[in-house]
């Protein structure tokens, strides 16, 4: 990977770290006619918002600590270069750990809009990951999710 490569690739983690950031930036609140609201509406003795805010911090952890991996790969290589191979193999197993990762998260969600938010987002990991940008950091097609992820995590 060349030095011009490393520094578009550390941008790139900063930039989808920032957007997954979001989720937990702000307290959520719910109220009673919300939650009675949802069309598959959670227990009364569950606290929603508690709920949400302990997934979607989680789920933050999980996907910060693989794109700091990523970006940690990257800057490994800059003084020990790694096969291109190599190098695909560590994104792959990174983007394969968050779409487990949210797959597991995703059903302690009692919002069902947390829920689906991560639901789509490791399906769009899955999705990646069969694609021709599997082994790639970059990953701006995760971006418009990476904001839906955290509109959900701010509601």
């Amino acid at each position: 990977m060349t030095s011009t490569g490393v520094v578009r690739t550390v941008l790139t983690l900063t930039v989808v770290a920032g957007l997954a950031a979001g989720c937990q930036g702000e307290k959520r609140e719910t109220t009673s006619a919300a939650r009675s609201s949802a069309s598959s509406a959670p227990s009364p003795t569950v606290d929603v918002a508690a709920n949400s805010k302990q997934v979607c911090d989680a789920s933050l952890a999980l996907v910060k600590k693989h794109l700091v991996a990523m970006a940690d790969d990257a800057i490994a290589a800059i003084d020990k270069p790694v096969s291109a191979k190599e190098a695909g193999e560590k994104v792959r197993a990174n983007y394969t750990a968050i779409a487990e990762g949210l797959r597991a998260e995703a059903p302690k969600a009692a919002d069902p809009q947390v829920r689906t938010a991560l639901e789509d987002l490791a399906g769009a990991v899955e999705k990646r990951l069969t694609g021709p940008d599997a082994t790639k950091v970059e990953a701006p097609d995760l971006d418009p999710i990476f904001r839906a992820v955290d509109a959900a995590c701010r509601q």
